[in-house]
């Protein structure tokens, strides 16, 4: 089985488009937020997808349908940096690859990347039928500097969000 995991917001359902779009052989592939601690099989593969933390929480707060403002931001810290940091682990396991949502979006060779992990061949138009047609897809990528300010940052550093910003080679 092929599992597409990452923290919600961070872009699995793209993911997941981007492993269908080699064939027949993926298929079967599912989507997942399972994190790193809950159980899976050894002949289990994996692609993991991050995303910037700052844009996970904003892209949250547009998900649920609620204003992106000081007060539901700041409340939805707490929920998503936790949520991502079950998914830390996945970064070091040896049976799974992980990609960066950004990089997914901008650079060919990321899907090169899984279609070596899979052991398939990318399709020529792979790259450009990737953006869009997703059940989460809304037109706009996220971009948490549009709502951010000192009151923001000041509680996202207290709650540990620079930590996992760190964790996930996302340096601000």
């Amino acid at each position: 089985m092929l599992f597409c995991t990452g923290s919600p917001k961070t872009g699995t359902h793209l993911l997941l488009k981007a492993v269908h779009l080699f064939g027949e052989e993926c298929d079967e592939a599912v989507h997942s937020h399972k994190d790193h601690n809950a159980s899976w099989s050894a002949e289990d593969k994996r692609v993991h997808i991050i995303r910037n933390p700052r844009d996970v929480v904003i892209s949250w707060v547009r998900y649920q349908h609620l204003p992106r403002n000081d007060r539901t931001i700041i409340k939805s810290m707490s929920f998503m940096i936790k949520c991502m940091l079950g998914h830390v682990g996945w970064l070091n396991e040896p049976h799974c690859l992980t990609v960066r949502f950004e990089e997914l979006l901008s650079d060919p060779k990321v899907l090169e990347s899984i279609g070596s992990y899979l052991d398939l061949s990318l399709a020529e138009d792979h790259f450009e039928s990737l953006w869009g047609g997703t059940s989460t897809f809304t037109g706009d990528l996220t971009n948490w500097k549009e709502f951010w300010n000192s009151k923001i940052d000041s509680e996202w550093k207290s709650r540990g969000g620079v930590e996992l910003e760190n964790k996930l080679g996302y340096v601000k």
